[in-house]
């Protein structure tokens, strides 16, 4: 009979509002969480009635402690939940996994003729940026409509105090003034910098009054070249708004947020408007998510707690967790009331039932694809007679030339899907053409790192290789990691066809019996490709820099740090090559002859 596990000891925590932290044994966070009172809600997840989802119910089996935070006010204990669950990530909490930086659109208003860009990172460099954009794809088709309303121009070289040239195609296909070419003043081209600016701030009426005036003005000139550019700006701006327009008379900014839930898979689809048009939609998937009303709340709280502008109203298909808290948050982020709504009918009721049907096509979708996966893993855990899921899965692969600049690559795959946040690279300090010292050496700093950071082994570890390589993983894991489950890959008579690819299994002669072509051996595979592709990548990197090093190391007139400075900026050979003589004169901060005498000399 199995012996029943401990509870926490919970006899210590307050009434107050604040946040718990639920750790395992090991002294691991399993989850994070906020309360109005901490002892009724840590209190409720070990009641014997106490109704838990799968995941919950899991989490409170693992639970053995639980710390706590005691904070002023439910607010606060909203902001301390957020910033930790950021920090910690736990295991067991609803995560916007998103962890990239959101686009936006950056207009170089410090520039004599601006550009406009697309980047991830706001810079205090003078330039006006708009965003973020909820994706790339909304921030392309914003930069892409900009240069279909507006003759901006696409070069990506600075204008400053460059000299005169011939104009590009895109002057005489009347999509750019060509400032270049000193075809139009700065005066004239700031004007509609500026008026580019109010456009993606949202002021198109201020934007169309504007253009319908200087079109007037232009016609009575008889400048009627320029009345007729100034007339399909106009056009191309009033057909968009038939386009975005949501049929509302209130121009009020709403973001529109469907969520569902169905085995394990939560989607959430946004659509956001603003002043009366959508301008952005995206779905976002959580892949540990079995709480409508928790995913909700979750996710508005990550969201609004990035760069995003909270708008005036919020539209769910699903009350969130502790609603009347999340609206005293955002009515404080935005400085004024902002209401969560739970539409019963109306335009409202349409908008979020449309958001409801795309996340129902991508849940299905999803679902489709995660049958496959857990068929895949299912025949994975069979075969090696695995206790548990092989949730966590890393790959290693080398690389090198005759052991020259040798590398090692690591790859995660999480529940059958790259996890590319949690690749590694190795410089390799074995000398010569060693496989199996420089697999042993990848494999030992893997795994002492993982302990001495006190992170979860992986559930299978790979190696791109036979029986001499799989021995010589198992040898330099053994310390760290005695029990850990370890395959190989080895290529079969037919290196070309990798339906004769051998399974090595450590500890066992003969290979394991997986079918020619199923689909637990076609993901290990994939893990293995995966893991050969970014050994290959990264070995590649290393040679193009070793041979721009080499390349540089005799040009006249650069001195050690600006060769530095030149690998820094351009990484390789042949981005160096491509750059334009102010690209090398701005990087280097050297005179335009010496730029123009490297740029003939790379």
């Amino acid at each position: 009979m199995e012996k029943e596990k401990p509870l926490p000891d919970i006899s210590g925590v307050p009434v107050q509002p604040g946040v718990y932290l639920m750790k395992d044994e090991a002294g691991n966070i399993l989850y994070i969480g906020k309360a109005v009172n901490l002892r009724n809600r840590v209190r409720s997840y070990f009641q014997p009635s106490a109704k838990h989802t799968d995941r919950i119910a899991v989490m409170v089996s693992l639970a053995r402690k639980v710390d706590f935070t005691v904070t002023g006010n439910e607010i606060e204990a909203l902001i301390l939940e957020n910033n930790l669950i950021k920090k910690e990530s736990p295991r067991f909490n609803v995560m916007l996994r998103d962890d990239k930086t959101y686009p936006y659109l950056k207009l170089t208003v410090n520039e004599k003729f601006p550009r406009l860009f697309i980047v991830r990172k706001v810079l205090k460099d003078g330039a006006q940026y708009f965003g973020p954009y909820v994706s790339g794809k909304s921030v392309r088709a914003a930069k892409a409509l900009i240069h279909r309303i507006f003759p901006l121009r696409l070069s990506k070289d600075s204008l400053d105090d460059a000299s005169i040239r011939r104009p590009c195609l895109n002057y005489h296909m009347k999509r750019c003034l060509a400032p270049c070419a000193g075809n139009v003043s700065a005066e004239a081209y700031r004007e509609m910098v500026e008026r580019i600016a109010k456009f993606l701030r949202g002021k198109d009426t201020e934007v169309l009054d504007d253009l319908e005036k200087r079109m007037r003005t232009a016609a009575k000139n008889d400048e009627f070249e320029l009345a007729a550019i100034i007339r399909d700006q106009i056009f191309a701006i009033k057909n968009l708004h038939e386009k975005q327009s949501m049929d509302t008379a209130r121009h009020i900014d709403e973001d529109y947020i469907a969520v569902l839930c169905e085995g394990g898979i939560g989607i959430v689809r946004i659509l956001m408007v603003r002043g009366g048009k959508l301008t952005g939609d995206q779905n976002f998937t959580f892949k540990k998510a079995d709480d409508p009303a928790e995913l909700t709340g979750a996710f508005i709280e990550q969201f609004y707690n990035s760069a995003f502008a909270v708008p005036g109203e919020i539209v769910v298909n699903v009350d969130p967790a502790d609603r009347e808290v999340i609206e005293r948050w955002l009515s404080d982020l935005k400085g004024k009331k902002v209401e969560i709504i739970l539409p019963e009918r109306g335009r409202k009721k349409q908008l979020i039932e449309m958001a409801m049907e795309n996340a129902r096509f991508t849940l299905a979708g999803f679902a489709q694809g995660e049958e496959s996966l857990k068929e895949a893993l299912g025949e994975i855990k069979s075969t090696l007679g695995m206790e548990h899921w092989p949730a966590v899965m890393e790959a290693v692969d080398i690389s090198n030339m005759s052991g020259l600049s040798s590398v090692g690559s690591l790859v995660t795959f999480f529940n059958g899907a790259p996890s590319k946040k949690d690749y590694k690279r190795f410089r390799i300090t074995v000398t010569g053409p060693d496989d199996y010292a420089s697999i042993a050496e990848v494999v030992r700093r893997r795994f002492k790192r993982l302990k001495d950071e006190q992170k979860p082994f992986p559930d299978l570890l790979l190696i791109d290789g036979g029986a001499g390589q799989v021995s010589a993983a198992a040898e330099a894991v053994r310390p760290f990691a005695p029990h850990q489950v370890i395959i190989g890959i080895a290529k079969g008579d037919d290196r070309n066809n990798p339906e004769t690819d051998r399974i090595i299994m450590a500890g066992r002669k003969e290979p394991l019996p997986f079918p020619a072509s199923s689909p637990g051996k076609f993901m290990l595979q994939r893990l293995r490709d995966e893991a050969h592709r970014f050994a290959i990548q990264y070995h590649r990197q290393t040679r193009e820099k070793a041979a721009f090093r080499h390349g540089i190391e005799d040009l006249a007139g650069i001195g050690p740090k600006r060769k530095k400075l030149l690998i820094q900026t351009f990484g390789s050979l042949k981005a160096a090559k491509e750059a334009t003589v102010e690209e090398l004169r701005a990087a280097l901060s050297i005179s335009e002859k010496l730029a123009q005498k490297l740029h003939e000399k790379l």
